[in-house]
This record gives C-alpha cells, sequence and structure tokens, in this order.
C-alpha cells in the first residue's frame, strides 16, 4: 500500500508540474500579444523572471524529495520554455515576414533567431531549475535559520529582474515623461520587485521564519545583487 501512496503521489506531482509548465508557457505567449500598460502587466505576471522563478520555487517547495525537487523546478522551465517557444515558431510567426535592406527575406535570420534565444532559455532553465528547486525544497524542509536562508535567497534571485529594469529606467523617470506607454513600463518594473516581497512574505508566515530576519534580509539582498548582475550579463547576450 505505501509504494502505491507514493507512486501516486509522483504520478500527481508529474502531472501537476506538466499542467504548470503548459499553463507558464501558453500565458506568456498570450501576454505577448497585449499591448499598453496591460501588456507590461501581463508580461510581469506571466512572462518574467519572477514568474517564471517562482513557479520553479513551488515545484521544488510542494516536492517530497531533493531529487524530485531538482527535476520538477527543471523540468517545468524546460517544458515551458520549449511550449512558448514553438507557439512563436508555428502559431504567432513573428520571425517571419520581415525584409532586409536590400529587399531579400530575413526569415533565415528571424529563425537563427528564435533558435538562438530558445538555446538560451534552455540553458538558463537547466542551470537555474536545480537552484530554484532546492531553494524551494530547503525553505519546508530544513530548519528555520536555513530555511530563511533559503527563502531570502530565493525572493532575492526572484525580484533581480526587476532591480536591473530599475536600474536601467528608473521609474520615476518614465514616469516623468508623461507617456502611457512609459506608464506601464514604469508600472511592470514595480511589479518585479513588490511581488517577490510579496512572496518572502508569504513565506516568512507559512514557515514562521521571521526569528530569522537578519539573515533572511541578509540572503535576500545579496541574491538580489547577483541576479541583477546576471540579468546584465544576460541582456548583453542577448543584444549579442
Amino acid at each position: 500500500m505505501t509504494d502505491i501512496a507514493g507512486q501516486q503521489r509522483r504520478s500527481a506531482y508529474a502531472v501537476n508540474v506538466a499542467a504548470a509548465a503548459a499553463a507558464l508557457g501558453l500565458l506568456a505567449f498570450a501576454a505577448d500579444s497585449v499591448d499598453g500598460v496591460a501588456g507590461h502587466v501581463m508580461i510581469a505576471l506571466t512572462s518574467s523572471g519572477f514568474a517564471w522563478g517562482l513557479a520553479a520555487v513551488l515545484a521544488g517547495r510542494y516536492a517530497d524529495t531533493t531529487r524530485r525537487a531538482v527535476t520538477g523546478a527543471t523540468g517545468l522551465l524546460v517544458l515551458a520554455t520549449v511550449l512558448y517557444y514553438l507557439l512563436i515558431l508555428l502559431v504567432s510567426r513573428r520571425w517571419s515576414g520581415a525584409t532586409l535592406a536590400d529587399g531579400s527575406s530575413a526569415n533565415m535570420a528571424g529563425l537563427r533567431s528564435v533558435a538562438v534565444m530558445t538555446a538560451v532559455w534552455l540553458a538558463g532553465s537547466l542551470l537555474t531549475g536545480p537552484l530554484l528547486g532546492l531553494l524551494g525544497y530547503a525553505v519546508r524542509a530544513n530548519t528555520t535559520r536555513r530555511a530563511a536562508l533559503a527563502a531570502g535567497i530565493a525572493c532575492g534571485l526572484l525580484s533581480a529582474e526587476g532591480w536591473h529594469a530599475i536600474v536601467q529606467a528608473p521609474p520615476w523617470r518614465l514616469l516623468a515623461l508623461g507617456d502611457p506607454f512609459f506608464y506601464g513600463v514604469a508600472f511592470g518594473e514595480i511589479v518585479r520587485v513588490v511581488l517577490p516581497l510579496a512572496a518572502l512574505a508569504w513565506l516568512v508566515a507559512a514557515h514562521r521564519l521571521g526569528r530569522a530576519w537578519p539573515m533572511l534580509l541578509a540572503a535576500a539582498a545579496a541574491a538580489a545583487t547577483a541576479g541583477t548582475l546576471l540579468w546584465y550579463a544576460l541582456g548583453l547576450v542577448q543584444g549579442a
């Protein structure tokens, strides 16, 4: 009976991970087609480092072993990435239809761009998935101090994309432009920082980590700084 119950739990976990990956990929694809302020909000909520990273952390948190936390979080990110770029390749086909300066088709260049970005994000999934899964698992399965350390690191990493965007284009400068488009950009930046803090507050309350708040805040600050530098490096790769 124990083996049957364990197998059922593993099957249910795998189904939940696959469903979350499908939802993540579909929502991120849908967000690309939304314009204006609503589009920036949708991207911040569904197609950002915070959204995908949080999904991986939760996959680790709900796993019953470290191995399943690693495979679940990594598999979720890989499946979501593959689905997202398949939808771009086959449905939106936004890589096609452009022309080069000489009037020739730019389709091959567009396909190369899709292939390169797919490879970049798959590599990112394989690198970050195990880490985020282990952090999520550690929040639930470890002592208070270690759980606080894991929660701080996780939420610092989840907020890094938002901090990177704020450094590149401070929201107060965007708001001063008086353009609704830049209002949306500024709001998206703020959401990417505020939501990880809300997730951190939820983890602190759910796991009673308040006693270790100095370690938690220090870990969050260090991870946010390191993550911001990583997003800067990723931006250089994308630009190249």
